[in-house]
């Protein structure tokens, strides 16, 4: 069973560090908007709700103050027979008036009410927010960073790694070597046998 690892390339970590480096961007974004938009309500619920319902509350006062002297005006006059007037569409307005100004002042409570529970549930917000920051500011450099040791290391070791030689090559040149040395062998014992032969006729 073979063991240790078959390196070619750094292609798959680098494919990972582009990755990672996307979902890290795309989860800073999604904070950062996330967080402008709680606080942007925040802000209105302090500063910009109240403001806008206490302009409010005074327009309609004014606007039930200017009701409520025509309502006055109109039962101080009298009618051609000496009757007073009908006062019901006065009555109606003024109605309408008060109701509109006591909305304005329900607003402002309301405002006032959930401006104290924002600030609680934006505080939980961030909390819940915390470990994904962490791991875009932290976890994901910090990642990166071994990502990159990692390919420079791979990237050294299979610049001085030993080329592969191939071995169905090497051992056909072993045996064309080894079948080269034993007929260079042979011809020397060849010659000899020859020369035994004429020293065997001479000394006849």
């Amino acid at each position: 069973m073979e063991s240790g690892a078959n390196l070619q390339d750094t292609k798959t970590l680098m494919a990972a560090k582009a990755m990672l480096t996307k979902a890290g961007q795309a989860f800073a974004t999604a904070i950062e908007e996330a967080q402008s938009d709680a606080e942007r309500f925040g802000m209105w619920l302090n500063s910009e709700g109240p403001a806008h319902w206490e302009r409010q509350r005074r327009l309609r006062t004014e606007k039930l103050n200017m009701d409520r002297s025509a309502l006055v005006r109109k039962e101080m006059q009298m009618t051609a027979d000496g009757r007073p007037p009908s006062t019901v569409d006065e009555r109606k307005t003024v109605q309408r008036s008060e109701e509109a100004v006591r909305h304005a002042e329900h607003c402002l409570q309301q405002l006032r009410k959930w401006a104290i529970e924002y600030q609680r549930v934006l505080a939980q917000f961030r909390a819940g927010f915390s470990p994904l920051s962490t791991y875009v500011d932290q976890i994901v450099p910090a990642a990166i960073v071994s990502l990159n040791r990692m390919a420079q290391a791979i990237d050294a070791y299979l610049s001085t790694a030993p080329i592969k030689v191939d071995s169905t090559l090497s051992l056909s040149d072993d045996v064309s070597q080894k079948g080269t040395s034993a007929t260079n062998s042979n011809t020397p014992m060849r010659r000899s046998g020859s020369d035994s032969e004429s020293e065997a006729s001479t000394n006849e």
